[in-house]
């Protein structure tokens, strides 16, 4: 609310109102800049609403009402403002909207409806189309066509189109475990398992918990006989801790294949979007 009173404040000792309405669209659009340049996007949209609904020719104030919900997070509003301003025409909108319009697909995880999209697009240069369609596919986590395209499309000296190359590789090259692997490793020494998929602190738990049981177990069976309670419980934890950890080594597996993907996914987005 204080900003807000020391934007008017600032509109009304900058722009003297002697004689002029502060609500026409020439005031209304420095105080929608104004708001925008101070990082207050939410209701710079609100104003580039009212800006548009005055003057619905002006195709940069569009552009700043989409950019203003981009910067606000509000995402599906932006995209819903595509379709009611192109509508059929968003293959042929120009080229600042058109980037625009793949940003939000990707933000919205919408990858392979960019990678369609940029097929269609008449309006971006085929540099840009590759960057984002290359970008597009490492979002969808399609590792072996992403390297395929990078493959087929060589390097060029663009920033982005370098980096997405070797995002392209990095997925080639990827190390995964294999939860078969970890499960069989956790049959035949509990623990190391998880000690393969570098879950450390899991892996000397499972093994501590098991072993110790088995051992209460051991020692209750030789001082009391087969029959002995004490012997069969500690039997009975250390077998459960023991399949659990066999499932557990396998599902460790799994956390760590996606946790590379996760974070390569993550790189790629933040190259894609340029940190916007």
């Amino acid at each position: 609310m204080t900003k807000i009173i020391l934007a008017i404040l600032v509109l009304l000792f900058v722009f003297p109102a002697k004689g002029q309405d502060i609500h026409d669209l020439n005031h209304s659009k420095q105080f929608a800049d104004y708001l925008f340049k101070t990082r207050q996007y939410s209701l710079a949209a609100e104003e580039y609403e009212r800006i548009v609904f005055m003057d619905s020719v002006n195709v940069q104030n569009k552009y700043m009402l989409i950019l203003s919900y981009h910067k606000a997070k509000d995402y599906h509003r932006a995209l819903n403002r595509f379709t009611y301003f192109f509508n059929k025409q968003l293959k042929t909108m120009p080229a600042n909207f058109a980037e625009e319009y793949v940003k939000l697909l990707l933000l919205t995880k919408q990858a392979d409806s960019a990678f369609n999209y940029l097929n269609i697009n008449k309006s971006l240069n085929w540099e840009l189309k590759q960057n984002y369609q290359l970008a597009a596919l490492l979002l969808q986590k399609k590792w072996d066509d992403s390297f395929k395209y990078a493959v087929n499309y060589p390097l060029t000296n663009e920033k982005m189109n370098a980096r997405l190359h070797l995002l392209a590789f990095e997925a080639k090259n990827i190390k995964y475990k294999k939860p078969v692997t970890a499960a069989l490793m956790s049959v035949i020494v509990p623990g190391s398992g998880k000690f393969y998929t570098k879950n450390w602190k899991d892996g000397i738990i499972a093994m501590t918990f098991v072993g110790v049981n088995a051992w209460q177990a051991y020692r209750g069976f030789k001082k009391y006989g087969k029959k002995s309670a004490y012997g069969w419980i500690f039997a009975g934890l250390s077998a459960s801790f023991y399949i659990g950890n066999i499932y557990g080594a396998a599902k460790s597996a799994k956390k760590y294949n996606k946790k590379l993907d996760d974070e390569l996914y993550k790189k790629a987005l933040h190259v894609a979007l340029d940190d916007l």
